[in-house]
């Protein structure tokens, strides 16, 4: 079954711009929509997208030191030893879990999720794929907290 939510339906390009007002990333992602769509209906920032007081994101980047772990970010078990390795040129390929909480404490808005999703992704290197495609349909339960991954391209 397609997942019909706005997540799957709009179009975003991730940056190293980060956002701390709302209001301001809201207005950037519904010119986006209308830069891509000539419209911004498919944009619904007020929807329910989670409805859970916590979610975990997946998502692949380089990173070049430990210290490009955000504090909610935390290496999949696959990649723990990746800095005893030699670094490729672009730094260590690395798959990432990132908790987030929902500001409300109940659930998280397509917009809400959309920033902390963006916010999460600012200091790592996406290489050619930063353009978000949306989440999966059903997420993944990893202790008791749905996980989704971020596909990205290019």
């Amino acid at each position: 079954m397609e997942n019909k939510s706005t997540l799957n339906k709009i179009a975003w390009s991730f940056s190293s711009e980060s956002y701390s007002d709302a209001e301001a990333f809201n207005k950037k992602v519904t010119q986006y929509q209308k830069d891509i769509y000539d419209t911004a209906e498919r944009w619904n920032p007020n929807e329910i997208v989670v409805d859970a007081p916590e979610v975990q994101i997946q998502y692949e980047a380089w990173i070049t030191k430990p210290s490009d772990l955000l504090e909610n970010d935390q290496l999949i078990s696959d990649h723990e030893d990746i800095f005893d390795e030699e670094p490729e040129d672009d730094g260590y390929q690395v798959e990432i879990i990132a908790k987030f909480k929902a500001d409300n404490a109940k659930n998280f808005t397509a917009l809400e999720f959309l920033m902390k999703t963006h916010n999460q992704q600012v200091n790592k290197e996406l290489g050619d794929h930063v353009f978000f495609e949306g989440i999966d349909d059903r997420p993944t339960i990893v202790e008791g907290v749905p996980t989704y991954y971020i596909a990205c391209g290019s």
